[in-house]
């Protein structure tokens, strides 16, 4: 399962499309490949401010209402900033019950893609099913991965809530070839600019308080301090339960091996 490491100017999501093309029947949750591979790419290159607080915001604005993806079905990717040429990448569709979503991780020291480390189903009542790898023994770290791709899904619906933010960019021809002979078509992706400017208006046509005053779930997410040290900020209750609830639970099981 190895594979080269995608430069700075390739999106992981390319070779994360190959790699469900090439190892589809091995994952641990089924995937239509060919779906994957043609499903459009949303960037988010800048794993701090994609955690700031005026996301989370934008992602709890969203909460009340239904899960709604921009396209049928769609890649969302966040480099990892604190191990170089590591990344994370959710491919996240929609199905008769929901949204369902699959978590990847590129390992920059394997310089590969691994398997689907959790996988979640978005369910219409604002529950989720949850499942984690059944190699993720320890439950702490099930929970941490878990955490992560509900934040990575929630997160980047609320920044494409707001206009302004997306550039479209086309790869290189050069760096298409390879790809198309592992059967990729498309090659237009999408590059989130997370810029304070636009978000603040969007946020203050919304605002109430700095959060929502109903009783939420606040999303598990990283948070890179000032001396340079990475914290997992744990999922949280939040807010006044005699103003309302926004319910959005997850059942979360360790996953059977395919």
């Amino acid at each position: 399962m190895m594979q080269a490491a995608p430069s700075c100017t390739t999106p992981f999501a390319f070779s994360l499309m190959r790699h469900i093309l090439q190892h589809e029947h091995r994952l641990w949750r089924p995937i239509v490949a060919h779906e994957a591979a043609a499903a459009p790419i949303y960037i988010f290159p800048d794993q701090a401010r994609f955690n700031d607080d005026d996301i989370e915001q934008l992602a709890i604005r969203n909460l009340e209402s239904s899960l709604k993806l921009p396209h049928p079905h769609c890649i969302f990717e966040v480099p990892e900033q604190e191990y170089p040429g590591a990344c994370l990448a959710t491919y996240a569709r929609e199905i008769g019950t929901g949204v369902e979503s699959f978590l990847f991780r590129f390992d920059p020291e394997q310089r590969r893609w691994g398997d689907v480390l959790s996988y979640i189903e978005f369910l219409p009542d604002g529950s989720a099913r949850a499942l984690a790898h059944p190699r993720l023994e320890a439950p702490a770290q099930q929970q941490m991965h878990l955490e992560v791709a509900s934040s990575m899904v929630w997160r980047a619906l609320g920044v494409l809530s707001v206009p302004g933010l997306l550039t479209e960019q086309r790869l290189s021809r050069l760096r298409r070839t390879p790809l198309a002979k592992a059967g990729l078509r498309g090659w237009k992706y999408h590059v989130a600019d997370i810029r304070s400017a636009v978000i603040a208006p969007a946020l203050e046509a919304h605002r109430g308080s700095h959060a929502s005053p109903r009783w939420h779930i606040r999303r598990g997410h990283w948070r890179m301090l000032q001396d340079g040290r990475r914290l997992f900020v744990r999922e949280c209750q939040v807010g006044d339960p005699s103003r309302g609830r926004v319910v959005k639970d997850y059942q979360v099981q360790l996953g059977a091996a395919a």
